[in-house]
């Protein structure tokens, strides 16, 4: 599954006094607790504006997920810094909506970050999510026995 993931987020107690939160490492560690409540509540309500099928979406087996940032600009970028608030952000969206369990090293089992280069437009994180496929288990040979050869 393919979820489109804003970078930052407006959040505010009224219409005047609005903020915008851009979603990275030193600016979330840097931010009151207070802030960054509402900031995952506005978050959480722009992820499934723009992925309405999170409301509906189990998954079942654990899984792997990757993360592709694309950058309002060709500077350079730390992209664990915007990836890592990123995955937190959408983790506890899902873990909320009831799409996994939890959001543990139990579910997830990998997380990997990429560059997918360059959109002025709308920069984004593209998150996969791939749920672990179990390992098939060995054929009988329709009921033959191997180690007679019968």
């Amino acid at each position: 599954m393919l979820i489109n993931c804003p970078i930052s987020t407006v959040y505010g107690i009224s219409l005047k006094k609005q903020y915008v939160f851009r979603l990275n490492l030193n600016q979330y560690r840097n931010t009151h607790y207070r802030v960054l409540s509402q900031s995952k509540l506005s978050y959480k309500h722009d992820l499934i504006k723009l992925n309405p099928g999170l409301l509906t979406t189990k998954f079942i087996r654990p899984v792997h997920l990757t993360f592709t940032l694309y950058k309002p600009s060709k500077r350079k970028i730390d992209r664990a810094n915007v990836c890592s608030i990123v995955e937190k952000y959408v983790c506890d969206v899902l873990t909320d909506l009831n799409c996994w369990e939890d959001d543990n090293d139990e579910y997830v089992l990998s997380t990997t970050y990429k560059t997918g280069g360059v959109d002025k437009v709308n920069p984004r994180v593209e998150m996969l999510i791939t749920e672990e496929i179990d390992e098939l288990p060995e054929p009988e040979c329709l009921g033959m026995d191997l180690a007679k050869g019968k």
